[in-house]
C-alpha cells in the first residue's frame, strides 16, 4: 500500500509538472488525436470498400481503436517510465531506483508521464462512444467492454515490461527492445479480419498483439462467459510472467560494468 501511495504521488507530481507548460500540454494532446484520426479513417474506409471480412464490419474499427488507444493511453500516459528502462540501464540511472526499499518496478513505471498519450486516451474514449452507437451495444455489452479494457490494459502493461526487460541481456538494448515493442504495437492496430491461420495464432498466444484490440472486439460482438474467463486468465498470465521476467532480468544488471560509465 505504501508503494501504491508513492506511485500515485509520483503520477500526480509528474502531471502537475507537465501542465506547467499549458500550451505544449494542450497541443501534444490535440496533435496526437489528429494523428490517430488518419489511421482510423484508413481502416474504416478499407472496411467499407472490401465489405465484411472474416466477420469484421467497418464499424468494428472504432472498437479496435477504442481498446488499443485506451490501453496505450493509460500505460504510456501514466506509467511511461517503463519505456525508459533501456535508457536507465545504459546510463546507470537504474541505480537510483535500487537504493530504496519500495517496489522497484512501480517506481520506474511512475517515474515519467507522457502528455501526448493523454490524447490517445481521450481519442480512445471517443472511438468507444462511436462504437457503442454504430454497433448499438446493449448495457451488458458496454459493461463487458469496460471490463475488457481493464484486462487489455493489464496485458499491454505486462508485455511492455517484457519488451523493455530484454535490454538487460543485450548491448544495444534500446533498439532491440523498441523493435519488439513496435512489432507488438503495430500489429494490434491492423484490421482484425486480416489475421488468419498461423499469423492469428502467433499474434494471439506468442506475441499478444490481437489481445489488445481485435480479440476484445470479437468478444463484445459474440459475448459468452467462458470467453471472458479466458481473457481474465490471459491477463493474469502475462502480468505474472512480466513481473517474474523483470525481477529475474534485474539480477543481470551490473551498474556501469557492462554498458559503460553512467551519466
Amino acid at each position: 500500500m505504501k508503494s501504491l501511495k508513492l506511485a500515485f504521488l509520483n503520477i500526480r507530481k509528474n502531471i502537475k509538472n507537465a501542465k506547467e507548460l499549458k500550451s505544449a500540454f494542450i497541443i501534444s494532446i490535440v496533435g496526437m488525436m489528429l494523428n490517430n484520426v488518419a489511421f482510423l479513417f484508413l481502416w474504416y474506409y478499407f472496411g467499407k470498400t472490401v465489405g465484411e471480412l472474416n466477420g469484421w464490419k467497418a464499424e468494428d474499427i472504432f472498437g479496435l481503436y477504442a481498446f488499443t488507444t485506451v490501453s496505450y493511453g493509460i500505460v504510456s500516459g501514466f506509467l511511461n517510465g517503463i519505456f525508459s528502462i533501456p535508457t536507465y540501464i545504459s546510463t546507470a540511472t537504474l541505480d537510483n531506483y535500487l537504493l530504496t526499499p519500495k517496489n522497484i518496478l512501480l517506481k520506474i513505471a511512475t517515474s515519467r508521464v507522457s502528455t501526448s498519450a493523454f490524447g490517445d486516451l481521450l481519442y480512445g474514449i471517443i472511438c468507444f462512444i462511436f462504437f457503442i452507437i454504430l454497433r448499438n451495444l446493449s448495457i451488458t455489452q458496454i459493461l463487458f467492454s469496460i471490463l475488457l479494457m481493464i484486462l487489455v490494459t493489464v496485458i499491454f502493461y505486462a508485455f511492455c515490461i517484457i519488451c523493455m526487460s530484454i535490454s538487460f541481456y543485450v548491448m544495444d538494448g534500446q533498439n532491440v527492445s523498441s523493435g519488439f515493442y513496435n512489432m507488438f504495437l503495430s500489429n494490434s492496430l491492423y484490421h482484425g479480419g486480416a489475421f488468419t491461420g498461423i499469423l492469428r495464432f502467433v499474434f494471439t498466444f506468442i506475441m499478444p498483439s490481437l489481445l489488445l484490440g481485435a480479440v476484445p472486439v470479437e468478444l463484445v460482438n459474440n459475448f459468452t462467459v467462458d470467453k471472458l474467463l479466458i481473457m481474465i486468465i490471459f491477463s493474469i498470465f502475462w502480468l505474472v510472467v512480466a513481473i517474474l521476467f523483470f525481477n529475474k532480468s534485474l539480477k543481470k544488471y551490473e551498474s556501469n560494468n557492462l554498458f559503460g560509465f553512467g551519466s
